[in-house]
């Protein structure tokens, strides 16, 4: 944990307030290396910043990909509760950021292809449709994740899933599940992405916390059970209250 904190001041530009903040998250991420269950009001007051100081800079931490925050769901309460800060590992999203900039087309590669290798360019892709054609059938679990474009899958969930599960096959099967909660515990409900999305983040840390023992997918419905229904009894409530005035 020190390593990435160390590694997190020296890489980014960050201002005196944010280091002073990340570094008091670290500080109360010791029962769980790395997971904080700080709320805002306490950081303010250990760090001496206004909340909506603390709230700005957790939302920077976010962006950058330095934090994770994970909204708690507690069905005893019948709702969510405060964020979980989880300080991810400094290899981990640098890694994911140098593959990001290597992926990115230089200018010579947008170049057009000159006259003289258009004839070579059109027989190597000749070549290149015949092989495909002749190659054995693409199995489902080799496919990545742009298969789902335009595909029923919200992309903000396929961006929340993809750094765990990055099959289009595991994508589009926990949608599913995300389909088949909302079709049983809360039908009037419209948008169902953002509930979704929490549940998912609910799940991975369950996960990453190794408190799930079985299936995934099945912890991932329950989940999505318990919060499906409170956002159903929501619906439920502003349409009485809706009816009596």
């Amino acid at each position: 944990m020190n390593k990435t904190i160390d590694f997190t001041l020296k890489e980014y530009n960050l201002k005196d307030s944010e280091r002073v903040i990340l570094l008091k998250l670290s500080n109360y991420s010791c029962k769980f290396v790395g997971v904080s269950y700080l709320k805002n009001n306490p950081l303010a007051d250990l760090t001496g910043y206004s909340k909506r100081t603390i709230q700005r800079a957790l939302k920077r931490f976010s962006e950058l990909g330095i934090v994770t925050r994970i909204e708690q769901f507690k069905p005893v309460k019948g709702g969510y509760s405060a964020f979980i800060c989880v300080i991810n590992p400094f290899e981990r999203y640098h890694e994911l950021a140098s593959c990001k900039e290597a992926t990115e087309p230089t200018p010579e590669q947008l170049d057009e292809p000159s006259h003289e290798n258009e004839a070579i360019i059109l027989k190597a892709k000749s070549s290149k449709e015949l092989k495909i054609r002749n190659s054995a059938p693409i199995e489902q679990d080799d496919l990545d994740v742009s298969y789902l474009a335009n595909s029923c899958v919200p992309i903000e969930f396929i961006k929340t899933v993809s750094p765990f599960f990055g099959t289009a096959k595991e994508i589009y099967t926990m949608w599913g599940k995300v389909k088949l909660a909302a079709s049983r515990y809360a039908p009037d409900l419209v948008d169902k992405t953002e509930v979704a999305i929490s549940a998912l983040k609910q799940s991975v840390f369950a996960l990453k916390m190794n408190k799930i023992r079985k299936d995934f997918k099945g912890y991932l419905f329950g989940v999505l059970s318990n919060m499906m229904s409170v956002e159903q009894r929501k619906l439920k409530n502003k349409l009485f209250n809706f009816l009596q005035d």
